[in-house]
């Protein structure tokens, strides 16, 4: 049957993460507490250079798309200012980024007792039509669901058990671990070194290089335009453009404009959440970041797909709302997601405007001062009333987190935002509200 009379196989339990600064973490250890103060378990691990705490752990339909509950953020937070020194804080706006997964929750319909579910997978066999089916599972244990899955429909077919043979499952290398021309001694715990020496690279991509596509570096760097390769600083390696490159050396992330045209040429990348979320993790890591590469990842997207001004501008937009649900950030957004009136590229290029000192933070005293000499002079109480929205830590400066999610979300304030974004915009491609 195929009508309603169907027996459900999967629900969903939704969990929370967070991602902290890696100071907070050893690079090497990780600890779980198995009961926490709600009875569940919560890791707190390195990963991806970061510090990743979770999870929560709530019953809930399985979506695609899930908007992040602020108060179960705030739980982690709490919960894991339990295992750090008293000296330590962890503060609302340490959160780089936060996500909400849901983990399958399956129970096998062909058996009599229905009253557990597996948080592993099921395989089910059907004993009048034949049919064995496999559910649930996680993306770590997906050899382990296709051996466990074909191991079970051959073992009930004689004919197909003595063509099968036994599973080559363990002898099979993951892709990049063979052997390449480039590579020829295949992955090793020194490839990221022979990377970094081969290519020029800083350690710190051919680290990531290493890890996430093994000897398949190569073809990731010949993806990259050499034309745009330039030297670094202190010359001990080149310099190879990256998604983001952040403030400072110490802030950028491994992440390079190579790696979409790769994922577009042999990843099946169709569109810019494609690269900031499922091929790379840097909206898992810093959802400003990704917001703030998003121009530049539409950008050469456009080029290997042919897109106009209008395609490219529609895959923005839809981009931004993805990543503006999907994950939140360093400031709490009570309101949930909304349709922004500006891409974060545009508020961040406003925030650099009155940052002249490029301190990373803004003051009262420097918005007024900048506004009057941009020529839009703002009043005391427009300013006293921006400050109060945009500062929620109170501490007399607003850094850019907090100026994005003001000017998303303090709908009240949208007269004083297009009287900064005009003032701000005058001489350039913006010069009128209707542009």
């Amino acid at each position: 049957s195929e009508g309603n009379d169907v027996k459900p196989v999967v629900n969903g339990s939704g969990g929370t993460h967070i991602v902290l600064p890696p100071y907070y973490c050893p690079r090497h250890m990780g600890m779980v507490d198995m009961m926490t103060s709600r009875g569940s378990f919560l890791f707190f691990i390195p990963w991806e250079g970061y510090t990743l705490v979770g999870t929560t752990d709530v019953k809930t339909k399985p979506d695609l798309h899930h908007e992040v509950p602020e108060d179960e953020i705030q739980y982690l937070i709490n919960e894991c200012e339990k295992y750090l020194s008293p000296s330590l804080e962890v503060r609302r706006r340490d959160v780089m980024s936060a996500w909400y997964g849901i983990r399958p929750l399956c129970a096998d319909p062909n058996v009599k007792d229905q009253s557990s579910a597996s948080r592993d997978h099921v395989v089910s066999h059907h004993p009048s039509n034949g049919i064995t089916f496999i559910s649930g599972g996680k993306w770590t244990t997906w050899r382990e669901m296709a051996e466990d899955c074909i191991d079970q429909v051959v073992e009930r077919d004689p004919v197909l058990k003595k063509k099968a043979g036994p599973s080559v499952s363990l002898q099979t290398p993951l892709i990049g671990v063979g052997k390449t021309k480039e590579f020829p001694e295949g992955w090793h715990e020194n490839l990221a070194v022979k990377i970094s020496q081969r290519f020029d690279l800083a350690f710190d991509v051919a680290e990531h290089l290493a890890r996430n596509y093994g000897t398949r570096a190569a073809d990731v760097l010949a993806e990259v335009d050499m034309d745009s390769v330039k030297g670094s600083r202190s010359g001990l390696y080149k310099h190879y453009p990256r998604l983001y490159e952040g403030a400072a050396a110490t802030t950028g992330y491994p992440y390079l404009e190579a790696e979409v045209r790769y994922a577009i040429d042999y990843e099946y990348a169709c569109t810019p959440a494609d690269i900031l979320a499922r091929r790379t993790r840097l909206a898992f890591l810093n959802s400003t970041a990704a917001r703030l590469a998003l121009p530049k990842v539409v950008e050469i997207m456009a080029q290997s797909f042919g897109w106009d001004q209008a395609r490219q501008a529609q895959e923005h937009e839809k981009a931004e709302q993805l990543l503006a649900r999907d994950f939140a950030g360093p400031v709490p957004n009570k309101q949930g997601a909304t349709l922004r009136t500006a891409c974060t590229a545009d508020v961040k290029d406003i925030f650099d405007q009155f940052d002249v000192h490029k301190r990373g933070y803004l003051s009262k005293d420097g918005i007024d001062r900048v506004a009057q000499e941009l020529g839009f002079p703002l009043t005391g109480q427009e300013l006293q009333v921006a400050m109060s929205e945009m500062d929620v830590s109170g501490e007399g400066e607003v850094d850019f987190p907090e100026f994005l999610a003001w000017w998303n979300n303090c709908q009240g304030s949208k007269a004083l935002q297009k009287k900064i974004f005009m003032g701000v915009r005058t001489g350039s491609k913006w010069a009128t509200l209707s542009e």
